[in-house]
């Protein structure tokens, strides 16, 4: 594998120069995780106020309102590509970046490429499918999910990954692309190890904006 460093995402040059600035206190991977979780306890309408405040208490008020510029961006990000009705997976874009060139272990996360994605999208789901339960049981950063629902809306996915950081991207995603859905951390092929469940989008229609439950058992 090639050592060549990765570029910045060219959407995410601001959301990278922002982030930088809390590399000189803090480690830049705990940060990232750190940013998944605040974004999902945003979007959570009060239901994870415990957990935003213990994430929080590393950081100063400067740093919070960087937080809340890098959250600016994001949704900025988002929005660009819903208005030329794109899906698009800014952290995961971003996750390869920052695990390709700065994590200590030098091991990078990479995930299918989004033209890929479309690919097989397109050739395991009609645009006709809709309504359906739908399995993603190694979801990375979701992009699978996204590149499924770009074609057929209207179907409820059960997503699982081992990784954390995945599982808050995924949930992440999916919320802000408006796709039902629920997102476990755990082992898949065991089928245990459950260390987060989060709910996606139950009332988008009534709430008319993305929200997040986060519960730590699966039962709803």
């Amino acid at each position: 594998m090639s050592n060549k460093a990765l570029p910045v995402p060219q959407e995410l040059k601001e959301f990278n120069s922002c982030f930088f600035e809390f590399e000189y206190k803090h480690d830049l991977n705990r940060v990232f995780e750190d940013f998944l979780t605040i974004v999902i306890c945003c979007y959570g309408f009060g239901t994870n106020e415990d957990l935003y405040f213990e994430t929080i208490k590393p950081y100063s008020k400067e740093e919070l309102n960087k937080f809340a510029k890098l959250l600016a961006l994001l949704m900025g990000a988002y929005g660009e590509a819903h208005a030329k009705n794109e899906w698009i997976d800014p952290l995961g874009n971003y996750y390869e970046f920052l695990t390709g060139n700065y994590k200590k272990s030098r091991l990078g996360q990479y995930f299918t490429p989004p033209e890929l994605c479309d690919m097989m999208a397109q050739m395991i789901i009609e645009p006709n499918d809709f309504g359906k339960k739908v399995g993603e049981p190694c979801s990375g950063s979701g992009r699978m999910v996204l590149a499924a629902d770009h074609i057929a809306k209207g179907n409820y996915y059960v997503c699982q990954d081992k990784d954390l950081i995945c599982a808050k991207m995924t949930a992440i995603n999916l919320a802000m692309h408006g796709i039902k859905a629920e997102v476990h951390c755990m082992d898949t092929i065991r089928m245990n190890d459950l260390r987060a469940s989060y709910y996606i989008n139950y009332e988008y229609w009534k709430l008319k904006t993305p929200h997040i439950v986060q519960k730590k058992s699966p039962s709803y």
